[in-house]
């Protein structure tokens, strides 16, 4: 994991995309243990109102976190912690088939009365192939000081 002082209010980071393949939804799903037929059985997931076959929101949610570990942004350095995960919104459902990347920004960030750990707020948006939010939540993270910035300016 990075240190917190490699972040910066305002950076911005795009993964990569990531095609969500009938054989990848089908693992995550049974693996999940979600047991209804609109995600298990294209043909009951077609007589739904959406018509298609959609990944349930408590995956979409895991797979922005696994969209965030592919990127270089947190690699090297330190430990860091999920703390929190606020304003999470689906605002439109993932399709089987859909290709999908994270935007990823820092928009706070504030040292701690811990000396080993600072906090860093980062907002997460899934975007779709077509340009389509599907999905916004707000991340905290503690991530450790650097040893040399640990001892210096802490705030609580």
């Amino acid at each position: 994991m990075a240190y917190y002082e490699d972040f910066e209010v305002g950076q911005k980071v795009v993964s990569k995309g990531r095609t969500i393949t009938d054989g990848m939804a089908t693992a995550l799903i049974d693996i999940g243990g979600f047991t209804a037929d609109q995600f298990n059985d294209a043909i009951s997931a077609n007589k739904t109102p959406l018509g298609w076959r959609a990944i349930p929101g408590r995956l979409v949610f895991a797979l922005m976190g696994g969209l965030v570990e592919r990127m270089s942004i947190l690699e090297g350095g330190g430990p860091g912690m999920l703390v929190g995960a606020d304003e999470l919104v689906w605002k439109a459902p993932l399709k089987v088939g859909d290709t999908i990347y994270l935007e990823w920004e820092v928009t706070q960030k504030r040292k701690t009365s811990n000396p080993r750990w600072g906090l860093v707020k980062n907002k997460e948006t899934l975007i779709n192939q077509d340009g389509k939010v599907l999905c916004t939540v707000v991340i905290t993270h503690l991530f450790e000081y650097k040893k040399d910035a640990a001892s210096t300016d802490i705030e609580t």
